[in-house]
């Protein structure tokens, strides 16, 4: 079960993400400084320069352009998955969407401790605690329960994200949240899901994956094993959405058949 502060890969990204900051667009009214603070509080001593990340940064590429793409159109609902930690609600709030944000209520209730302490104004964001760890309904499966108690509206567009939803669960509560949120996604809505993808190993690639997944399991919690090519698309597709676009950062140095996708896909025609 995940604990009541940030893992190490959660401080990582932070660290990232305030490395990236000037790149990345805004909202006028956004509260990039309160952002930079929140990261930083998250990250803690972590080295901004340490790791760089070249999927991280495609992530979060694609993940700005959809949210900047979603308020442009006026869609005022944005729910980030498994996101306790993410400052978009911050860089691009002060308007009039609401972001619900998804995850265990141990670390929403860390998060909402920093930003209090950092004195953000972070009045958009709603939190909405589900134990996203298992499917069914009393996890991944309640998600689209938990989000109508928090009164978001199913019957008006919503940006959906979860960035890392795919990279940090197993496929079954990766597919239960897809179609908890297309149970509750309108018309003009959109779902963007981070994967990794890689072919059946062997040899120096099977040896390199394994040692990745020992350094991600001491960073945080168990990362599943990656999906195979196609299998992002069929996912999508099973769980009621249309593929739109998918972007890849990859293949991997020691590693070429492994890649990160991001997959941008919309409600499928009942």
């Amino acid at each position: 079960m995940p604990g009541s502060r940030p893992t190490v890969i959660d401080r990582w990204v932070a660290a990232q993400r305030a490395r990236l900051e000037r790149n990345r667009p805004l909202t006028p009214q956004g509260d990039v400084a309160g952002e930079r603070l929140f990261y930083r509080h998250v990250a803690g001593r972590w080295p901004p320069a340490l790791g760089p990340s070249g999927a991280l940064a495609l992530r979060t590429r694609v993940v700005d352009a959809e949210v900047a793409r979603a308020l442009g159109h006026g869609t005022e609902q944005v729910v980030l998955v498994g996101a306790a930690y993410d400052g978009r609600p911050l860089r691009f709030g002060g308007g009039p969407t609401r972001w619900f944000v998804v995850d265990h209520p141990g670390r929403l209730a860390d998060a909402r401790h920093r930003l209090d302490s950092l004195g953000t104004d972070a009045a958009g964001r709603v939190d909405v605690a589900v134990d996203l760890g298992t499917p069914g309904e009393h996890g991944a499966g309640a998600l689209a329960g938990a989000l109508a108690a928090a009164a978001h509206d199913p019957a008006r567009p919503t940006l959906f994200v979860g960035e890392d939803l795919a990279l940090a669960r197993p496929l079954a509560v990766t597919a239960s949240v897809c179609a908890s949120l297309r149970s509750c996604a309108a018309a003009g809505s959109v779902l963007v899901v981070g994967f990794d993808v890689a072919p059946e190993a062997a040899g120096t690639a099977r040896a390199v994956r394994a040692a990745k997944g020992l350094l991600r399991t001491a960073a945080g919690p168990a990362r599943p094993e990656a999906y195979r090519p196609g299998d992002p698309e069929k996912l999508m597709v099973v769980t009621g959405w249309q593929v739109e676009r998918v972007e890849s950062h990859g293949p991997g140095r020691f590693d070429a058949g492994a890649r990160v996708e991001i997959v941008v896909g919309r409600p499928r025609a009942a």
